[in-house]
């Protein structure tokens, strides 16, 4: 018989101790391999993002130029910004009928940047510029340079090859 009348198997080990060694074997394994997730590239990259910085009020895209350096934890990083377009911003209000309708703000502004830098992360764990990670749609996306800190949103990130 495979477990005896004392319930051990092959008379020689209880099966309860039995689950109770593979449970912790399971565990230990488990503790060994936590952090061995797929290696992340070191390559550097170049990445390319298109961010917009919403409701901005006048006059602060003049304390950005194309060329400024973004910064991040107290130094100034590769990424830069390559182009700037600033638009009046686009604001949602409601007509007279209670309707949500999409004009412009005549006061605020809107301001479209290119940013281009050296990502060193990359992977499943995402990738990084100006010490941030960067995701389509990322609505908390940083862009501090040595005049100007506002508040971004990633509309697209692009890997330039």
């Amino acid at each position: 018989m495979i477990i005896d009348d004392k319930g051990r198997l092959f008379g020689l080990i209880n099966v309860i101790d039995l689950i109770i060694l593979l449970i912790i074997a399971l565990l230990i394994v488990g503790y060994i391999y936590r952090g061995r997730a797929t290696p992340v590239s070191s390559e550097p990259q170049t990445v390319r993002l298109k961010v917009v910085c919403p409701a901005v009020y006048p006059g602060v895209e003049n304390n950005l130029k194309t060329g400024d350096r973004l910064i991040a934890a107290g130094a100034v990083t590769s990424a830069e910004i390559k182009e700037i377009e600033v638009k009046p911003a686009a604001w949602v209000t409601t007509n007279a009928q209670g309707q949500m309708v999409l004009t412009t703000n005549p006061f605020r502004k809107d301001i479209h940047l290119t940013i281009e830098g050296t990502s060193t992360q990359a992977g499943p764990a995402g990738i990084t510029l100006a010490g941030q990670s960067v995701r389509a749609g990322k609505e908390d996306f940083v862009v501090k340079t040595q005049l100007v800190e506002l508040k971004a949103t990633i509309v697209s990130v692009e890997i330039v090859k």
